[in-house]
């Protein structure tokens, strides 16, 4: 069967001598391996655009029992000029493929999600400010897709004080300060109002979000913290220590 659908390319790898396997998460088909036949011959016909966070309509031969789908065609859908460029956009995005080509199940459509992802790597591409915003917006979303969206209370929300409050890993439930015997993730108020909003709205308005560089490092762990107590096996976390030294650098810079 033959399929057109728009792709995210997520990682790559070389084949032989001449081609390429790709890992797509597809609008049609969910996250699956393409084989691309003499993609990296100068003049392959699928040019420059099976890279990592690359925005892509794709044509392939689909078989239920293939392990390796066939690529036929490949073509930028959602051009986006400087993630490449920016090397804090480049990190942040390809933390996103990361968690994406671990987490995501395989041949799982998820619709809603990936007009999330495809929405949040265009954002990140055109913002010129609070690019890190995207981030844990992003985190939340897949949490969501997988099944384990946080359960916010705007009551319990707004009871935390200025001494700050808790994160419950379990379900995700931002609250003041409790002694219940249950894993939590401590942080201030500022970063868990954040973690409460970016759960709940869009990345427009996640772009707004002003937080220093304290406060946002604090919520980047804290959604990182979430993701990992629900996928405690196998998380990636080899881009996140990357991110974190680039933040770290960014931090000591401003």
């Amino acid at each position: 069967m033959l399929v057109r659908t728009e792709a995210i390319v997520l990682r790559t790898l070389p084949y032989g001598e001449t081609s390429l396997i790709a890992s797509l998460f597809t609008r049609a088909k969910g996250r699956l391996s393409v084989i691309a036949k003499g993609a990296r011959l100068p003049g392959s016909r699928f040019g420059g655009t099976l890279q990592p966070s690359s925005c892509l309509q794709v044509v392939f031969y689909y078989r239920p029992t293939r392990e390796l789908q066939m690529l036929r065609e490949s073509s930028f859908a959602q051009y986006l000029p400087t993630l490449s460029r920016d090397l804090e956009k480049l990190t942040l995005s390809l933390r996103m493929v990361e968690l994406a080509q671990v987490l995501l199940p395989p041949e799982e459509p998820q619709p809603a999600f990936f007009d999330a992802f495809w929405q949040v790597l265009a954002r990140l591409d055109a913002t010129p400010v609070r690019a890190w915003n995207l981030l844990p917006w992003f985190q939340l979303r897949l949490a969501a897709a997988l099944g384990f969206a946080p359960k916010i209370e705007q009551a319990q929300v707004e009871q935390i004080g200025p001494e700050g409050g808790e994160l419950v890993l379990s379900s995700g439930q931002v609250r003041p300060h409790s002694t219940d015997p249950v894993p939590v993730r401590l942080a201030s108020r500022a970063a868990l109002r954040a973690f409460a909003l970016l759960a709940q709205t869009d990345p427009d308005t996640a772009l707004r979000l002003h937080l220093n560089a304290t406060q946002r490092h604090e919520l980047l762990q804290l959604t990182e913290a979430y993701l990992q107590h629900h996928i405690p096996e196998g998380f990636p976390a080899r881009s996140g220590r990357v991110a974190e030294r680039l933040f770290e650098s960014l931090r000591s810079g401003s």
